[in-house]
């Protein structure tokens, strides 16, 4: 099955996914915590990956899946899944979630699909093909100057606030989306210039590396350098001012 074919099986059921977690929206029957009272878990996420992971079997048998909700079966081809990238803003009736899936061959993203269930967008690349939303295609922002960029950033101890403080007078805004794969898309659509994730899981940015790469973005670590779907730390940007946003993050790290 040619990659064009696999992407058009993604966002079908991430919307389906979609569809399904807006039942619960803000409202789940059920939820924990995992490894902290910060880390939360719904009953929706394991339907959600239910849903993903059960068509994935059907369809590619022979393909492994990495998913957040507890299956590791990692091969050369397989699936990574973040059935609600954004639990906490779920669970809380906030819209800032996704639903992230992504396609890799040897660690290599080749295709990523995320979509936001509130608003009803989906966001897709095939490698090598461009980046779209909902069929049209997108690119990064061309500004050019910290001045005139609004940030993104994920919730961080130790971290969050430093970055706030350090770059406050510095951008227009900071904004704590919830969402690393949200995030990213937005960047890709040119509605935001950069996101930093001081933590992420392969789940979290499989999809979204590629989008934002084939929007003409760049993505690296905290420290500047190139990153793979199992990097601990990320930084996407519209490229423009990656460098100077990454001096700023060395003065607090």
């Amino acid at each position: 099955m040619s990659l064009m074919e696999r992407v058009d099986f993604a966002i079908k059921i991430s919307r389906k996914a979609g569809k399904i977690l807006l039942s619960e929206w803000g409202n789940p029957a059920n939820i924990s915590e995992k490894s902290s009272f910060q880390d939360l878990l719904t009953n929706m996420d394991k339907k959600s990956q239910s849903i993903i992971v059960e068509a994935i079997r059907e369809k590619f048998p022979e393909d492994g899946v990495l998913a957040e909700e507890g299956i590791d079966e990692r091969k050369s081809k397989m699936w990574v899944i973040d059935p609600i990238d954004g639990t906490v803003n779920y669970a809380f009736g906030l819209p800032s979630f996704s639903v992230s899936i992504a396609y890799v061959e040897d660690d290599q993203p080749k295709l990523g699909v995320i979509h936001l269930p509130v608003i009803d967008e989906t966001y897709y690349a095939v490698h090598g093909s461009g980046a779209y939303m909902d069929g049209v295609r997108i690119k990064v922002s061309s500004r050019d100057e910290l001045r005139k960029t609004v940030g993104l950033m994920g919730f961080f101890r130790g971290f969050t606030g430093k970055f706030i403080s350090e770059m406050e007078d510095k951008v227009i805004r900071i904004r704590m989306l919830g969402s690393i794969a949200a995030g990213a898309a937005y960047i890709a659509a040119g509605r935001a210039d950069f996101y930093v994730a001081k933590r992420a899981n392969p789940w979290d940015v499989a999809a979204a590396v590629l989008i934002l790469k084939e929007a003409g973005g760049r993505v690296t670590d905290i420290e500047g350098k190139e990153v793979g779907i199992y990097s601990k730390s990320y930084v996407f940007s519209n490229g423009k001012i990656h460098g100077e946003l990454l001096k700023h993050i060395k003065d607090i790290i």
